[in-house]
């Protein structure tokens, strides 16, 4: 198993796992993001198995660092049988019926995906897992991680787009899960004094409140709302909490080592320092041409619960991020600005087409906001003090069981997704996100009976379950930073 590090910024070691490697692999074969490849992948279920596949004409035997090698056995003889069938199958899952045409596309995909695999050492472990992670100065997660950003499944609604297969980064990966709601800024590159203002006072009262700030780490808006909430985590150094102010995370079209633009290196140094994560959906090595902004501009949207557009003009990339914005039901906010100013106009466009809603004001943002939180650290759920609290000490709740933390992680999902909650329903989606994990009602009684006896959850007399304000955690405990699943 390779342990990997950033020697400068993050001394904690991610450990990478097969799964993590494979969607790497295929995320480096799809060279973007792919509807087909995603299909293929949920009918499959297993990355292991899909790059097995895949690789099955030209690598005979498959590789043996993959998991779900008995699955492998049976299906590598009769590979592109089965990868039609698998196409087929993840396709009828996500709402689609392929036809003849849907075939063909899937088959001339099959020849890229392969063209790519071939110029990778695909059975060398370690070469794999140097070149994945340039020389192990990234992390890589997939869904199965507690880091994971589950909003990220979002953009799975419809079967034209495709999730990230993968994340890269670098800095703490857990900084993608300290807040239910995160809030974006995004803005034209080379907005005014106004623009910079409105980008980096949102940034600074989204942290101050605890919430994650998401943008695309380029200069003009992007780069003053990282300032700002820098700003909010060095005002509470100042009364040694630095941990009770939100965190940054900036979101890159290409390889993350290929960050830009260099005029924000001090930034980016900055935010790796106070905690902050720098992500992509890109393997290394990727240029971060054009037409990737576009697309990463969706897992910005994604993420976030709120996208604040501090300033645009008529055709700003922002507005992309808006578009996307809207296509997934996220809260739209545009801060309006003189009409006889070009820097504007995008922003008055979006409001009085009634698309956005307008920031009243750039140091209260309490109304499109969700409450204000201590950002919420793997293991750790936060409730505020009550008058009959004897301790008036440390409210921190642990949980450390896997299985907890496991069910935990699907209470959450199905609330961000308005789907009635229960025991069946959590068992459903942890099945459908894990498969083959085999979970016993028994089990599964305890686990939500320890979880409500920790007053991290709320379970009605229908049998429908929800989240307390106590709860603040996605799964294991931050030291143990792994992106192998605790089961």
């Amino acid at each position: 198993m390779a342990r990997l590090a950033h020697p400068d910024h993050d001394s904690r070691a991610l450990s990478l796992d097969a799964d993590a490697l494979a969607r790497a692999v295929l995320s480096f074969c799809a060279d973007g993001p792919d509807a087909l490849m995603f299909a293929a992948l949920k009918g499959t279920q297993s990355a292991s198995l899909l790059l097995a596949l895949l690789a099955a004409p030209s690598s005979g035997s498959p590789p043996a660092w993959l998991d779900d090698q008995d699955r492998i056995d049976t299906m590598v003889g009769k590979a592109d049988t089965e990868l039609d069938r698998f196409f087929i199958v993840g396709a009828a899952r996500w709402g689609r019926r392929p036809d003849a045409r849907g075939l063909e596309r899937f088959h001339a995909a099959l020849s890229r995906w392969r063209e790519r695999l071939s110029t990778l050492s695909v059975h060398a472990w370690e070469t794999l897992a140097d070149r994945f992670t340039f020389h192990g100065g990234q992390w890589i997660i997939g869904p199965g991680s507690p880091y994971w950003p589950g909003q990220l499944d979002d953009l799975a609604i419809r079967s034209d787009w495709a999730p990230p297969l993968c994340l890269w980064g670098m800095g703490n990966p857990a900084t993608l899960v300290t807040c239910d709601e995160p809030i974006a800024v995004v803005g034209s590159r080379d907005v005014n004094d106004y623009g910079r203002f409105v980008a980096r006072s949102v940034g600074l009262q989204a942290a101050r409140h605890g919430h994650l700030v998401v943008s695309g780490g380029a200069k003009g808006a992007d780069a003053a709302a990282h300032w700002g909430a820098l700003a909010a985590r060095e005002e509470r150094e100042g009364a040694d909490d630095p941990e009770h102010a939100g965190r940054t995370v900036a979101v890159f079209a290409g390889g993350v080592e290929r960050r830009g633009p260099s005029c924000n290196f001090r930034l980016f140094d900055a935010m790796l320092t106070a905690q902050g994560a720098l992500i992509s959906e890109m393997p290394p090595g990727t240029i971060p041409e054009a037409r990737r902004f576009l697309l990463r501009n969706r897992i910005i949207a994604a993420m976030a619960g709120v996208i604040v557009v501090a300033q645009a003009r008529h055709r700003s990339g922002a507005l992309n991020t808006a578009t996307w914005a809207t296509e997934m039901n996220r809260t739209l906010v545009a801060a309006p600005g003189d009409i006889d100013e070009p820097y504007n106009t995008g922003c008055n466009r979006l409001v009085h087409d009634g698309k956005a809603v307008l920031l009243a004001s750039a140091t209260d943002i309490s109304e499109i906001c969700h409450p204000e939180h201590t950002p919420y650290l793997l293991g750790t759920a936060h409730d505020e003090p009550s008058d009959d609290d004897e301790s008036n000490g440390d409210t921190t709740i642990t949980v450390e069981d896997p299985l907890q933390a496991m069910m935990l992680t699907a209470i959450r999902s199905l609330g961000r997704e308005h789907i009635v909650c229960t025991m069946d329903t959590v068992i459903a989606r942890i099945r459908d996100r894990y498969p083959g994990k085999v979970i016993g009602i028994a089990a599964a009684q305890r686990a939500l009976a320890a979880l409500e006896a920790a007053e991290v959850i709320v379970m009605d007399a229908d049998g429908t379950i929800g989240v307390t304000r106590r709860c603040g955690t996605r799964a294991m405990p931050e030291e143990h930073i792994s992106v192998q699943h605790p089961l």
